[in-house]
């Protein structure tokens, strides 16, 4: 193949992008003619790197970070661009702490480890899920527990890793607050008191705890939501968590469709996207079926 480009968000995670990003770029360099080796300072930097990648038409782009990173370089990769557009394959190499969408794909949470599972001979296709248009990688979200997560620092993120996210979500258990809101699935109404929910189109998490099965291409926006986020409500769903059943019980919603519609009915809401601050409700939330190649992972 011909030239890459490889962007590196240093700040991710444990701070460890630049440290790792030549061995990194080495690997990549056997398999490809050219690689761009780009270090972001800022998010912008992220969003007009991944629209060069694209209007520049570089063969395949590589995103080093989290996925607020692989976020940003969606919303570059599909601004301006149309149905008719070639865009790059794609390849993420985790760096941040959560790495959501890297655990759904099912990409080694370790950089080296990642980039050295991808067969780059053959591509896969990847669902991009919008909010009002557009792109985000992972999950869209609001309520207690996911407010939880955005307020974690860098620096708490950088010292304690995942942890950091695991206290903060604990601490937040327990609050009482509780949000009334219109949901409108592929046109379909119903209103629900709800203190926390994620949408996404594929999650490797709910896929543990559910029976029913998200899929990175099944063409589907899918929203779970917590009625009731108190640790003793938390702690009764333990059984339904380890049978993998938690659609199944009252206390989760657990809804499906190719557009999802979320308002709220009894004051303002916020949401987080991919782990950082994101619009307020009402949002809309739809999907652009199979609009990314990936490189696909080696056959064991």
């Amino acid at each position: 193949m011909d030239k890459a480009m490889l962007i590196v968000n240093p700040n991710s995670g444990k701070k460890e992008g630049r440290a790792l990003s030549e061995r990194v770029a080495a690997h990549l360099g056997e398999h490809f003619s050219s690689v761009d080796v780009r270090l972001s300072s800022c998010a912008a930097d992220v969003e007009a790197w991944a629209r060069e990648a694209r209007e520049q038409e570089y063969d395949a782009l590589f995103v080093m970070g989290g996925d607020g990173t692989v976020g940003l370089s969606f919303h570059g990769l599909f601004d301006g661009a149309c149905e008719s557009s070639r865009l790059p394959a794609f390849g993420l190499i985790p760096g941040g702490t959560g790495n959501g969408l890297a655990r759904t794909i099912g990409v080694a949470p370790d950089a080296l480890r990642a980039v050295e599972s991808y067969d780059f001979s053959e591509t896969t296709l990847l669902d991009v899920g919008l909010v009002n248009g557009r792109p985000f990688a992972y999950t869209v979200t609001g309520g207690t527990l996911p407010e939880g997560i955005r307020k974690v620092s860098p620096e708490l993120k950088s010292r304690y890793g995942f942890l950091a996210y695991v206290a903060s979500t604990i601490l937040r258990m327990g609050d009482g607050e509780h949000h009334a809101l219109r949901i409108v699935v592929d046109g379909e109404e119903r209103k629900e008191d709800i203190s926390s929910f994620s949408a996404f189109s594929a999650n490797a998490l709910a896929n543990e705890f559910s029976r029913y099965q998200t899929s990175v291409a099944d063409g589907e926006i899918h929203l779970i939501a917590l009625r009731d986020a108190s640790l003793p409500s938390l702690l009764a769903l333990l059984p339904d968590i380890l049978m993998h059943a938690v659609d199944g019980d009252d206390r989760v919603l657990f809804l499906h469709g190719k557009a999802i519609e979320i308002s709220c009915v009894d004051g303002g809401l916020c949401c987080g996207v991919d782990g950082d601050d994101g619009p307020c409700l009402p949002v809309k939330l739809t999907v652009r079926p199979g609009a990314l190649r990936m490189f696909a992972l080696k056959k064991e």
